[in-house]
């Protein structure tokens, strides 16, 4: 006796026939991660030779699951190089380091991805300044604004064509060179400070960082002594410079306490849970 064919008989006897007209599966592995171009606070201004000189925008990838891995890597949240390592991960041109870029504009990519990967709305815990209760408040993250660190214009400040910037200290009038500070200072802040917080001289600490030189000497010793010793006048006119000639992404939006009514205009908070919302 014939044995029937199991499938012809499941089937029907009829095998059944792909649609001509049903497209093609694609293949997952060519799946290319998308991007979007993130406008510069900086507008390039670095100086020759830097990846990003006279460029207004950078590409980035969006955020991946591998990147979310990156974000809980104990090792680099207790080095403070999370954020860093991600900055790195989705810029999509390699030859661009991440800790060359200006603060202004890691911000920048620190927004967009961030929004790219979980939206524009960002849900955190505030601290009403006027009657202490914490409450959870949402932030916009579309709204926004750049500081395109153009400030300086309108005062005596010099641009030296090459990112740095001379003025003359008002008391002192030792003359002083600056520069905005890029992602290798910030890190450089963070590792030298006591339990990755911030500590009693971080302004001394910041304003050393940025200075290039004082009267033509940039050895670290003569650097240190002066911004250690100079009278406050001047450490105030110099640091308010430094926020002149320094890029940056204003992340300002009106507060209401939910508890006091009270309403006042506040930065927007990065804490801990600005990549991890409750979802």
């Amino acid at each position: 006796m014939k044995q029937r064919n199991n499938e012809d008989r499941l089937m029907g006897g009829h095998k059944p026939q792909p649609s001509e007209d049903a497209p093609p599966m694609a293949n997952p592995m060519d799946f290319v991660t998308p991007t979007e171009f993130v406008a510069l606070p900086s507008r390039g201004r670095y100086p020759e030779g830097h990846p990003l000189h006279g460029e207004d925008s950078i590409e980035i990838k969006y955020m991946t699951a591998k990147d979310e891995d990156t974000l809980t890597n104990r090792s680099l949240l207790k080095k403070g190089l999370a954020i860093d390592r991600l900055i790195q991960n989705v810029i999509k041109d390699k030859s661009i380091k991440a800790r060359s870029l200006y603060v202004g504009d890691r911000n920048a990519i620190i927004i967009h991805a961030r929004a790219s990967a979980y939206g524009t709305e960002y849900k955190t815990s505030v601290q009403c300044p006027a009657c202490g209760e914490v409450s959870k408040f949402s932030f916009d993250l579309s709204d926004h604004e750049e500081y395109l660190g153009d400030g300086w214009k309108d005062t005596s400040l010099e641009d030296n064509g090459d990112g740095t910037f001379t003025l003359k200290l008002p008391l002192s009038d030792i003359q002083a060179v600056i520069r905005p500070l890029n992602g290798q200072d910030e890190i450089d802040l963070i590792s030298n400070s006591k339990l990755k917080e911030v500590t009693n001289d971080m302004i001394t600490k910041q304003m050393k960082k940025f200075t290039v030189s004082f009267n033509g000497f940039t050895d670290a010793k003569t650097i240190n002594h002066v911004v250690d010793n100079m009278t406050a006048i001047d450490s105030k006119y110099i640091r308010d410079c430094f926020r002149l000639i320094s890029p940056d992404v204003t992340m300002e939006q009106n507060f209401v306490c939910k508890h006091c009514e009270h309403e006042e205009v506040m930065v927007v908070p990065f804490g801990t849970d600005f990549f991890w919302p409750d979802r």
